[in-house]
């Protein structure tokens, strides 16, 4: 998983959405079992920090989080380390440019422009 990232002042903020679109071959419960664990060590990653927002997509077997992460490393070690990783249909990582960069970097653009 090598990423771009775009850093502001010692944070990278990205945008990960998982999924897992074909059920394991495992009994429900046991499943639920490890999506349980899913939602603790992204509670736990919240409390410090590290996980700033992030929920369940609706319909379907899936969540998404914003993550702030000191380095690229730091991002793909959170996300090897989830419960469910292992049973991911799909991983979506995406470098974020926080909002006040995007705004500072459109101004500029337009007052370019003729």
């Amino acid at each position: 998983m090598a990423l771009l990232t775009i850093e502001r002042e010692k944070e990278m903020l990205f945008l990960l959405k998982v999924e897992v679109k074909q059920m394991p071959q495992m009994p429900v419960k046991d499943f639920l079992g490890y999506v349980i664990k899913e939602w603790e060590y992204f509670s736990r990653y919240q409390r410090r920090g590290k996980i700033v927002a992030g929920g369940k997509l609706s319909g379907r077997r899936g969540a998404a989080a914003i993550i702030d992460a000191e380095s690229n490393e730091e991002v793909e070690e959170i996300v090897a380390k989830l419960p469910l990783f292992p049973f991911f249909t799909e991983i979506e990582i995406t470098p974020l440019v926080p909002m006040e960069k995007a705004l500072q970097d459109t101004r500029r653009i337009h007052s370019l422009m003729k």
